[in-house]
């Protein structure tokens, strides 16, 4: 019944990280950046931190693949990205707390590798059509904003969430 209810809220996750950023765009307001939503990230290592990390890293690889599938051209990319950077952040979040600030941290350090390593894939086959100097700018920025208030929204009814579901 667990993993029904996180699949259920990852699937959440998953359907507002392709949606918010149709309806709130930065390019339509004139801005030219680019936000994108790493909600599944975020999500995955709530799970992971809070819950199980075997049970993190399984759904990082589904909800990465599955990402590809949708939203990408170019399938393991995010399947790959997501999972290896999970792996590593709940690798040294073992040594961390799980106060608010520390987790935020963690999720930032996520964001910015997990855009920094799909950026690096997609440079070295010919796609990322930006230089590093642009992207810092005009991309890792606006996503590294976008995702913290996510995790700082989303903190505390995971960590109450994940604590009942652990407790069962």
């Amino acid at each position: 019944m667990n993993q029904v209810k996180l699949f259920i809220i990852l699937f959440i996750c998953f359907l507002l990280q392709g949606t918010v950023m149709q309806v709130f765009s930065l390019k339509s307001y004139g801005y030219d950046l680019v936000a994108a939503p790493y909600f599944i990230l975020i999500t995955v290592l709530m799970i992971g931190i809070f819950y199980s990390k075997a049970v993190a890293l399984r759904y990082a690889v589904i909800f990465g693949f599955l990402t590809d599938v949708i939203y990408t051209n170019v399938w393991g990319v995010y399947a790959f990205c997501i999972t290896l950077t999970a792996y590593l952040i709940l690798l040294l979040g073992m040594h961390f707390n799980q106060h608010l600030i520390i987790v935020v941290i963690v999720s930032m350090l996520a964001t910015i590798m997990l855009d920094l390593e799909v950026y690096g894939v997609y440079t070295l086959i010919g796609m990322a059509n930006q230089n590093f100097i642009a992207y810092t700018q005009q991309h890792l920025s606006p996503t590294l904003i976008l995702n913290t208030v996510f995790a700082i929204i989303v903190f505390y009814p995971f960590k109450k969430m994940m604590g009942a579901l652990k407790d069962r």
